[in-house]
């Protein structure tokens, strides 16, 4: 009677799950006492008939002694966490003299159907079982390469690695982390190793009730990790009845690198995301020599191209990334790095754009792809789509303080501060003191004419950054602007003779402290220096607000058209 464990019941905003004894509302666990939840479940089950009060004894108490006010009383209370008053009955009906129907439409569904419903997953980093310093890199690495196979789907929205590296060596509970990613499923992994053999154990979890949907355990020696990892995905793939469009695949057939150079990639990829110069300039070390020893790993050229463009290598960056393409055209991530060089290095906005979008066909999930992509149209002044492609990055990357940071860049230069101001809060309450969502604050806040408020804030940045002094430098140089504008003449040009005099801040941000004094001609001075210099900051010349002093004098049309920007 009370039907298979494999199938659960959904009625308006609820779903009954037997096989968990549980009551979900949009995802969230209804509490219920035991006997309450048997007559829901028997109510949904025998939906649309009538259930004498006899019925309802002989399959809720039939070894037990009760009275049958019992019935009404734990109807009464269903009633009550269903949300229905007493003189409606949108769910349960009853009937005069002879007992309850339940009324509302129910709908049977599958645990696989369950599964096929779901569009977005967060792969956590897997658990290093052995707790081996030696093999992190090792069980990183198999993290990264199932979201990265995964990620190939335009069907499925995957987290991406910045977001759910956060949980590393955490606690998890399923539902909390389900809506902080605001996903629908997580992948679970757990590695151990042992001689030459590593033991990968996974299993697929439902965030809205934290249901198990699938799990499976692979044993594969390392140099068969790679397959491992698209086994995984295909497994997943298969669950979610994913299907890509005509002739692409779930997971695009890539160059199979050796096994020692797909270890060093590993090795290169951890110590790049630890973001720091010391770690890239490792990465760097490891992914040179996984090129060496396997000329055709487009990823590692690609990887090592990131790294190359982290340390303002520019001519060692171009060249990796051309690499990575010339090796293998469908790598997205190649695209993307290509494309965000193209804009800073080349100012090819034309050919720009072509390298993101052909970047996103071929990695939707990219979110870095996302990334760029809405800085270089904010950069442009097609501030909608920029915001579109911003949120979606936030989608893909929701704990990423980078990705957040991205609407609210958008915002600032499209002169839309109070939604600037909005969005950098949420950054800054991930992390207070976030450099460059300070700095942005403070030049918002400039735009809203708050001068002291904004001092205030470079003052807090100038605290964060000191002992090092070339970004010292910088900061004062946006204060002079701000001071500038504020009509603190006085204090603008002390910070100016101080910044020109250190020799390390740029033509660029030189200009706009004259273009804040009003002195126009010595901005464009700056300006054409800067441009001789090929300064990137010189792509944000449309829509940069520090220069709104000279953009009415026809010079300026004259430099964008330099520049090339459309």
């Amino acid at each position: 009677m009370f039907g298979e464990p494999q199938t659960s019941y959904e009625f308006g905003p609820f779903r009954v799950d037997p096989r968990e004894r549980q009551l979900i509302r949009n995802g969230e666990v209804v509490p219920l006492r035991p006997k309450v939840f048997d007559i829901l479940l028997l109510l949904v089950q025998n939906s649309g008939h009538v259930l004498t009060k006899d019925d309802v004894m002989r399959h809720i108490w039939s070894n037990t002694a009760v009275e049958e006010g019992n019935i009404s009383r734990t109807i009464s209370t269903l009633r009550n966490v269903l949300g229905e008053d007493p003189s409606e009955h949108r769910y349960i009906e009853t009937i005069p003299w002879r007992g309850y129907r339940f009324i509302a439409n129910v709908r049977e569904v599958s645990v696989q159907e369950a599964v096929r419903r779901i569009n977005s997953i967060a792969v956590l980093p897997f658990v290093n079982v052995n707790e081996d310093p030696a093999t992190e890199y090792l069980v990183d690495g198999i993290t990264d390469n199932v979201i990265r196979s995964l990620a190939q789907s335009r069907l499925l929205r995957v987290t991406s690695r910045n977001s759910v590296f956060r949980y590393k060596g955490r606690e998890i509970d399923a539902r909390t982390v389900g809506r902080e990613l605001k996903v629908q499923a997580l992948l679970l992994g757990r590695v151990s190793r042992s001689d030459d053999l590593l033991s990968i154990s996974v299993e697929l979890v439902d965030t809205r009730d934290d249901c198990h949907l699938w799990g499976a355990q692979y044993i594969r020696p390392p140099d068969d990790l790679l397959a491992a990892c698209d086994t995984i995905a295909r497994k997943i793939g298969d669950k979610f009845r994913l299907q890509p469009p005509v002739g692409e695949q779930l997971t695009p057939t890539h160059h199979s690198p050796t096994h020692e150079a797909h270890v060093l990639y590993l090795k290169g990829r951890y110590h790049f995301n630890k973001l720091t110069p010391e770690g890239v300039q490792r990465a760097t070390e490891y992914l040179l020599q996984a090129t060496e020893l396997d000329p055709n790993y487009a990823l590692a050229y690609a990887a090592l191209s990131d790294c190359h463009n982290y340390l303002a290598q520019r001519v060692e960056g171009k060249t990796a990334v051309l690499k990575a393409l010339e090796l293998d055209e469908t790598l997205g991530e190649a695209h993307a790095s290509y494309g965000f060089f193209r804009f800073l290095n080349e100012w090819d906005f034309a050919g720009a754009e072509d390298s993101f979008k052909r970047s996103l066909v071929l990695n939707p999930n990219y979110a870095e792809a996302h990334h760029w992509y809405a800085i270089y149209l904010a950069n442009l002044g097609r501030h909608d789509e920029a915001e579109r492609e911003a949120k979606r990055a936030v989608e893909l990357d929701p704990l990423s303080l980078l990705m957040n940071m991205t609407a609210a860049l958008n915002f600032y230069i499209a002169r839309e501060p109070d939604q600037a101001i909005e969005q950098l809060q949420r950054v800054l309450e991930l992390e207070p003191n976030y450099l460059v969502a300070r700095s942005v604050m403070g030049n918002v806040l400039v735009q809203k004419k708050l001068y002291e408020q904004a001092i205030g804030e470079f003052q807090k940045v100038l605290e964060l950054v000191k002992g090092a002094p070339a970004v010292e430098v910088s900061v004062k140089a946006i204060i002079a602007q701000a001071y500038g504008r504020w009509g603190n003449r006085k204090e603008a040009l002390k910070l100016l003779e101080e910044v020109a005099a250190a020799g390390t801040t740029s033509w660029y941000s030189i200009a706009g402290i004259y273009a804040a004094l009003g002195e126009v001609d010595s901005a464009f001075e700056s300006l054409d220096k800067a441009y001789e210099q090929h300064d990137l900051s010189l792509v944000s010349l449309k829509v940069d607000p520090s220069l709104d002093g000279v953009r009415s004098d026809p010079r300026f049309d004259q430099l964008m058209t330099a520049v090339g920007i459309p």
